[in-house]
């Protein structure tokens, strides 16, 4: 039996797809379109060969006229190689589209699969042609589910509303077949981080996530499309995603569901989101369920609240009090800084019940407060290590009395992170002094002061600063637009940052500048400036290993060199020089990464080399990937990250190049300002 696509029909009784271009394609296709015969294999794709490792230089350099010439080579692996460089520089030119979209017929399986790939990377929209013609519909033995699993991804990266329609409404998918589903899944996925959603693709979504017959990925993709969808409401599937919720093994598609049960927001919900945040065995679990009690805001949170801040592992703890800042009543906030003076509780914890207290209790508790703001004086006085002093000054940072105090602080200190992170905490006393009665400050005093600190920091023209102040900026660029009107403070700053390899920090200030005034710049492209070491990477075997001692225990990732050469031989190269020994985790997200490698230790700072993206097709859909951290694509250089859980929406465009194989409880348990002592390769 031949197996084709078909659609729902619409209400009118027409064809669900009411695009001609795609309607007409794919009738076209099931009716007319040949199977081709796949190509053989002459020589292997193996980067030690010549014209392969041409090829990677010429996408290193982003010369895609070269990697164009390349899609015409007689060598099947030599169009994959040029088809995968492609993949990474996301060139969206019609040439590109047009040239790429040949090869979505390439008779080498790979070579036409790696097309889809690269299509869908470019993001275009004048790709979702070329992709549909290329769909094989009929496929009895199932040859090209690999073709069309990628087509339907990269339709989701493509596509608009008229593809959403399409591939919310394929119905003939069995659960055996588990490419087609993906494929499907992760469109539909795609278009819903674009911000496009249709009722029919949700259905979809919620029937794939909690029956235990679709296979295991396939459902992992449903979930995180469940949780994080922007604007889809939930409230009809309330029954089946809380019941689902309770009965689910596998944690990774548990954590999903319980971010998703958010949008159900009845009371049955709430109640499970409670049970599951104190009883679930795994801590990322049991860390989205208070995100999701969270989001929901309703409810009794003060209880559950305060039992959890005691939780034994301190990211869920940390969230917890996240969730008191938030939502605590006003009866326990004038009494809650007695629980945050309990040394047993972690750092953070017991700064967040402070800022809880200062946050949300009375303006007329003003000795309860400065009480509060006293010891926490304290504590920052008497503190050496910058970490821990930034805590306690965020939490300060929760009551506008103290906005001097945090700015006298930040013209004194000369720790790169407390500086950077000081100028972040002044933004949070900047929104509540807009917030709270303004009884014991001046709301036009507060922001000026804060305005003026940012503009010396502007002016300082130190990387992490500036950085820091213009996404603080574009994150309230109305407000501050009042405050920031001199042209030259910015074109200043620009002409400094000229011949700085800082693209990133170069470019989020001409974004400010250009949300600020009518002039608009363009942003900067990097440039390639550190070809890869292939001497070095002939001497790494396939599967480079290497130690990460971190103060939290010991981490040991495999880093296959093939699928990503000059990401792994850029790391062996800074591991083999002893550049990582002493450096900090500068950042953790609870349950996403912690990130580290900052050659400041900011987060802002990078060495004077870049290295290009690499985007080959494959997924964040784990705990434990090494990943590149980056300020937009091809400016990364030496900071990367680990992930605690998926995180899918990271897919295609950062580099995800190694695994943790052991130490995974060294990361859920590294916190910022962990140490990493050193790191080590262990074969080469």
């Amino acid at each position: 039996m031949v197996r084709t696509t078909r659609f729902k029909l619409s209400k009118n009784g027409a064809v669900g797809i009411m695009l001609p271009l795609i309607g007409l394609a794919l009738l076209l296709l099931v009716s007319c379109k040949p199977e081709i015969e796949e190509e053989e294999t002459a020589l292997p794709y193996d980067l030690r060969i010549g014209l392969f490792r041409n090829i990677y230089d010429l996408g290193d350099r982003a010369e895609t006229d070269s990697l164009l010439y390349y899609l015409e080579h007689e060598e099947p692996y030599a169009r994959f190689a040029s088809l995968l460089r492609l993949a990474s520089i996301k060139d969206s030119s019609q040439p590109v589209i047009s040239a790429i979209g040949e090869r979505l017929h390439d008779p080498h399986m790979e070579a036409a699969s790696m097309a889809a790939w690269a299509m869908g990377q470019t993001g275009a929209q004048a790709g979702v042609s070329p992709l549909i013609n290329a769909f094989r519909a009929h496929d009895t033995l199932g040859r090209y589910n690999q073709l069309n699993s990628r087509i339907l991804e990269a339709v989701g990266k493509c596509g608009d509303e008229n593809a959403l329609e399409m591939l919310a409404t394929i119905t003939t998918y069995r659960p055996s077949d588990t490419l087609l589903l993906l494929g499907q899944s992760r469109g539909l996925f795609n278009l819903a981080l674009r911000g496009m959603t249709l009722r029919e693709g949700t259905d979809v979504m919620v029937n794939y996530a909690t029956r235990n017959q679709f296979p295991d990925n396939v459902r992992l993709v449903a979930a995180n499309y469940l949780a994080r969808a922007p604007g889809i409401d939930l409230t009809d599937y309330a029954y089946i995603l809380t019941r689902q919720l309770e009965q689910e093994k596998d944690p990774k598609i548990r954590m999903a569901l319980a971010l998703a049960v958010s949008k159900v927001g009845s009371a049955r919900a709430r109640e499970i989101l409670a049970r599951v945040a104190e009883n679930d065995p795994d801590y990322r679990v049991r860390a989205n369920a208070i995100r999701s009690l969270d989001a929901l805001g309703v409810g009794e949170l003060t209880g559950i609240g305060m039992r959890l801040v005691e939780d034994d592992h301190p990211q869920v703890s940390q969230l917890a009090g996240q969730m008191l800042v938030r939502h605590i009543s006003t009866d326990m906030a004038t009494d809650i800084h007695s629980m945050a003076d309990n040394d047993a509780l972690p750092i953070r914890t017991r700064a967040l019940l402070y800022a809880a207290g200062l946050k949300n209790m009375p303006f007329y508790f003003t000795v309860t407060a400065g009480s509060i703001n006293e010891t926490l004086r304290r504590l920052f006085q008497g503190e050496e290590d910058p970490f821990v002093k930034s805590v306690w000054a965020e939490a300060m940072s929760y009551d506008p009395v103290n906005h001097q105090q945090l700015i006298g602080w930040f013209d004194s200190e000369e720790d790169p992170f407390l500086r950077v992170s000081l100028l972040r905490h002044l933004e949070n006393t900047l929104r509540l002094s807009r917030e709270k009665p303004a009884v014991n400050f001046n709301r036009a005093t507060v922001a000026n002061r804060i305005a003026n600190t940012y503009r010396l920091a502007l002016e300082s023209a130190e990387i992490g600063p500036v950085s820091q102040v213009c996404n603080l900026l574009l994150q309230d660029i109305d407000f501050f637009s009042n405050h920031f009107r001199d042209r030259e403070l910015f074109l200043n700053l620009l002409e400094q940052l000229e011949e700085s390899r800082e693209v990133g920090t170069y470019n989020t200030v001409i974004r400010t500048y250009n949300a600020l005034f009518e002039e608009q710049k363009e942003l900067k492209k990097p440039e390639w400036n550190n070809p890869i070491n292939w001497e070095l990477y002939d001497r790494l075997p396939d599967t480079a290993r290497v130690l990460i001692r971190l103060s939290t225990g010991d981490v040991r990732l495999e880093l296959p060199k093939e699928e990503h050469p000059g990401t792994v031989v850029n790391l062996i190269e800074q591991v083999l020089e002893g550049y990582y020994d002493g450096k900090h985790i500068h950042r953790v997200v609870p349950n996403f990464v912690i990130q580290g490698g900052c050659p400041v230790g900011d987060g802002f700072g990078s060495l004077e080399h870049s290295i290009r993206s690499e985007l080959p097709p494959i997924h964040f859909d784990g705990a434990g990937y090494l990943g590149m951290a980056s300020a937009g694509p091809h400016t990364e250089s030496v900071q990367w990250f680990i992930t605690h859980s998926p995180a899918m929406h990271l897919d295609g465009n950062y580099t995800r190049f190694g695994r943790v194989y052991e130490g995974m409880e060294a990361v859920h348990q590294a916190d910022v300002g962990t140490i990493i002592e050193r790191i080590e390769l262990l074969n080469e």
